[in-house]
């Protein structure tokens, strides 16, 4: 345990876009029916361990070798990278945050969940894996439900 300037990274490159949002809000925003509490608590638990985990342990971090999980981890920013840049490219349109990517839905909730994950699965962290499945499962339910009632 202890701080690195890595552990800060893991945390901001996965930030960076949606910092964004705060000056350049969507557009067009619909009226939607809300999710069970559940998931959105769910979502909030496991968006601020998974952020700030990686800080606490930046040194972990910062002694791991870099494998096929941290190209799995770049390829999962990347195409997050893609889906903000087709959002802001679009307009900044509410539905262009939910909008599939070929065959992957909600493709902005999905790499940020698999980012987690691997970030887990690289530093052999049951510590790490918890939260990114506690923010997995309320990310998953409440894009789903935001998915399915634009598509309506």
């Amino acid at each position: 345990m202890g701080l690195h300037y890595k552990g800060f990274l893991i945390s901001l490159l996965i930030l960076l876009p949606n910092f964004l949002l705060l000056r350049f809000a969507p557009r067009s925003i619909p009226k939607l029916t809300s999710t069970s509490i559940l998931f959105t608590v769910f979502e909030r638990i496991g968006q601020i361990t998974c952020f700030v985990l990686p800080i606490l342990y930046g040194r972990k971090i910062a002694e791991q070798p870099i494998d096929y999980i941290t190209l799995l981890m770049g390829i999962c920013l990347i195409i997050y990278y893609l889906c903000w840049i087709r959002f802001f490219g679009g307009g900044r349109e509410f539905s262009l945050l939910f909008k599939p990517l070929g065959p992957i839905p909600i493709p902005m909730a999905l790499f940020p969940m698999l980012y987690f994950i691997l970030l887990a699965y690289w530093l052999h962290s049951y510590l790490f894996v918890v939260p990114a499945l506690i923010f997995s499962i309320g990310h998953f339910v409440n894009s789903w439900s935001v998915y399915t009632q634009i598509r309506r």
